[in-house]
């Protein structure tokens, strides 16, 4: 996946937070889509494909660029 916005990395999280939560490999009644259906999409309505793009997403590329700093137009030095 491409560079994501601070939000949509927010809600990435969140996302993630609800399934792994509720989620239960092997149940049925708490599957990826039950899961979806019940609890992710009434919050943050999205496709169920969108869902599970959020899952697949790697833990590296929730980094929000919080190390990053804005660079200086003009130097702090007058002459």
């Amino acid at each position: 996946m491409g560079k994501h916005h601070k939000n949509t990395l927010r809600r990435i999280k969140l996302v993630c937070d609800i399934v792994k939560k509720h989620y239960e490999p092997g149940n049925y009644a708490k599957s990826y889509f039950k899961v979806w259906q019940q609890y992710v999409n009434p919050v943050y309505p999205c496709c169920y494909r969108t869902m599970l793009n959020y899952i697949n997403t790697p833990v590296g590329k929730l980094d929000d660029g919080a190390g990053r700093q804005q660079m200086k137009l003009f130097d702090d030095k007058t002459t």
